[in-house]
């Protein structure tokens, strides 16, 4: 019986290695690579008359009047949601960072029991932003809240602006169980004029 050298025995296994490696790419189906999403276009804070809609009712202000702080109280299946929108000036050396802490602190201020969830780097009409999910107790209820933050350009000049939108919910109710949702998708409209 005659048998083979070592270096036959290795060079057959390498090549049947290399042939199952051939045979199994041959045989692996096609992966496409996912199309990237297209960027959400940038948008700015316009120079037009502030007015907000209820009811089908639409209470304009006159030209020159713009909304710095908006705090109401919207309902949702006669639960009420506590909605703030409020927008500063940039001041020369703050950042996303930094103002986003200010904002926080606030709301630490008001409620000291604050209890931070989680926190997310977040899109505002295409801008980057910072978003934080909260919870605190006002007395025995619990309630939770969501506060957004960006920094927006101004159209038609250099300036920019901080933006901040929050709300606040009775996280045991049942017909708020989607409201976080729901805010999500009123902040991406945003960016939809």
């Amino acid at each position: 019986m005659t048998r083979t050298s070592i270096y036959d025995r290795i060079s057959a296994k390498r090549i049947a290695l290399e042939e199952a490696a051939r045979l199994e790419q041959q045989n692996a189906p096609i992966v496409e690579q996912a199309p990237k999403p297209e960027p959400v276009p940038v948008v700015a804070l316009q120079s037009t008359p502030s007015s907000f809609n209820f009811g089908g009712f639409n209470l304009a202000f006159p030209a020159g009047f713009n909304f710095r702080d908006i705090q109401t109280t919207i309902e949702h299946e006669g639960e009420p949601i506590i909605l703030t929108i409020k927008r500063r000036d940039v001041a020369q050396g703050q950042n996303l960072e930094k103002l986003f802490e200010a904002s926080v602190q606030m709301f630490r201020t008001i409620y000291p029991e604050l209890r931070i969830i989680r926190q997310r780097e977040y899109s505002v009409a295409g801008n980057a932003a910072k978003c934080l999910d909260f919870h605190f107790k006002i007395g025995h209820a619990e309630r939770h809240g969501r506060l957004v933050g960006a920094i927006v350009p101004v159209a038609g000049s250099d300036e920019v602006q901080w933006l901040n939108i929050s709300c606040v919910i009775d996280p045991t109710k049942p017909a708020l169980s989607l409201w976080l949702v729901d805010f999500d998708s009123m902040l991406e409209g945003l960016a939809a004029r």
